[in-house]
């Protein structure tokens, strides 16, 4: 029974990754920034980015960001610069819209999610966690203060006459 109670602890205990405060590789420069699209489907979303002063070692690669209750997979751009897009696409909804309220019958109401449940962290507007690859280990890092660019709206599509 002892056996089995400190497998049971010594599981739980190495799932908990542990949060690293202060990243070990230097950063240039470090920013996010919202863009919305022209059109009512394109939607919108959040490039987080991150340009290290030298490129990673080979053993280390950069995963995944951790922002605004979403998580997203990064991308290389170069040997120094890296980028995780957040993509929030609208929700389809076919509504009826007519002079006539009756007409309107059978749209649905939207659906408000208020529970955040299925992110594992608890984090700040300006804080991200970073998950790297080092040596086949994960390991998370936060960072805080992050500033915001301004906003990029595309404009919409030009006609196709």
């Amino acid at each position: 029974m002892k056996n089995i109670i400190l497998l049971l602890l010594f599981i739980s205990c190495s799932s908990n990754k542990e949060i690293n405060e202060n990243l070990p590789y230097l950063t240039e420069n470090i920013y996010f920034q919202n863009w919305v699209g022209g059109q009512q489907q394109t939607g919108g979303g959040t490039n987080f980015h991150i340009k290290f002063k030298q490129a990673l070692p080979n053993d280390v690669a950069l995963k995944k960001a951790y922002f605004h209750q979403k998580e997203a997979s990064f991308e290389k751009n170069n040997e120094t610069t890296y980028t995780a897009n957040f993509i929030y696409k609208p929700s389809k909804t076919d509504l009826i819209f007519d002079e006539n309220p009756a007409n309107e019958y059978g749209n649905k109401a939207p659906e408000i999610k208020t529970s955040k449940t299925d992110f594992p962290f608890v984090l700040k507007e300006d804080e991200a966690i970073l998950e790297f690859a080092v040596k086949n280990k994960t390991q998370l890092y936060k960072i805080k203060n992050i500033p915001e660019k301004e906003l990029l709206a595309y404009p919409s599509a030009r006609p196709r006459n």
